[in-house]
């Protein structure tokens, strides 16, 4: 875990980001290979693509947490997505979620999909050492819950060419890294 944590710490945060959705599909297709994890895949790898904060915005769809605070797709589009959510997408990934949770902030595939959005809010607004340092408890939380599953880490080699040397990174398409959208 050592080795894993060394070169976590030698990719710029926009790799961070993208060994993050690395780690949120192996963990969705392999725990739940039956469904189709396509809506949530697109919602990942949009985000390395443009400002954080409008990525932010489109990935924060698939949270079951904020899908799932209101009654009926009405209230949530409004109360959670200022009316950006279409109906359809509602309809899919409330389907995608039936049975896996009810959107309960302690159910653990929302934990999953909330270190994400926590990697952002660590960095929103910081200074590039101290974002640097603090992701490095994103990624330890996302491990524990690989590892409380035997899920293995994906290969961080893909990524290494997204130095820290980059810094924040640059915008990149990186869907393929995707092991969902291939």
């Amino acid at each position: 875990m050592k080795n894993i944590e060394r070169a976590w710490k030698k990719l710029s945060l926009t790799g961070r980001f993208c060994y993050l959705f690395m780690c949120v599909e192996t963990y969705l297709v392999t725990r739940f290979p039956e469904r189709d994890w396509t809506p949530v895949a697109k919602r990942c790898w949009q985000w390395t693509e443009d400002y954080w904060d409008k990525g932010w915005d489109i990935y924060s769809a698939v949270i079951p947490e904020f899908l799932f605070e209101f009654e009926g797709y009405e209230k949530t589009n409004a109360g959670n997505y200022n009316g950006t959510l279409s109906e359809k997408d509602y309809q899919e990934l409330t389907a995608l979620f039936a049975g896996l949770t009810t959107g309960n902030a302690e159910d653990e595939i929302n934990q999953l999909l909330m270190l994400p959005i926590e990697f952002c809010n660590t960095c929103d607004g910081a200074s590039l050492d101290y974002a640097f340092q603090e992701t490095i408890s994103v990624f330890r939380d996302m491990q524990q819950l690989l590892s409380k599953h035997d899920i293995p880490l994906p290969d961080i080699s893909k990524i290494k060419h997204m130095s820290a040397w980059d810094g924040w990174g640059g915008f990149v398409d990186s869907k393929y890294l995707s092991i969902i959208l291939k």
